[in-house]
């Protein structure tokens, strides 16, 4: 029995190990970054959130720039989904307002 055990503890903390490297986490800042590119798109046909999101960020980019930000797709996910939580008032008020949209996607925001 303590054989096996001696086998087990270190392969479970192995597995747990492997789960937290692969979890994926975004600063703060990518997340305030993600929301105001989401709050700036156009929000009438929610096919293409996604797909403006990645064309903004990636199209933001300079050619000169030494350090060029790439699309992360979970994170524009992530966007996406806290943007269908929000209420068809929310929403319509989001569309209207960036700054209410900026607040409201903040207040609503997945973890």
């Amino acid at each position: 029995m303590l054989k096996k055990l001696r086998f087990i503890v270190p392969l479970l903390a192995l597995a747990a190990l492997v789960v937290w490297w692969f979890t994926p986490r975004y600063s703060e800042e990518d997340e305030a970054y993600y929301r105001s590119v989401f709050c700036l798109i156009d929000h009438h046909d929610s096919r293409a959130f996604l797909r403006d999101m990645e064309s903004v960020v990636e199209g933001g980019n300079s050619d000169y720039a030494l350090h060029k930000i790439r699309y992360i797709p979970a994170l524009g996910e992530k966007m996406r989904q806290t943007w269908q939580q929000l209420s068809p008032d929310e929403q319509r008020a989001s569309r209207e307002d960036r700054q209410r949209c900026y607040q409201l996607m903040g207040e609503k925001k997945q973890d």
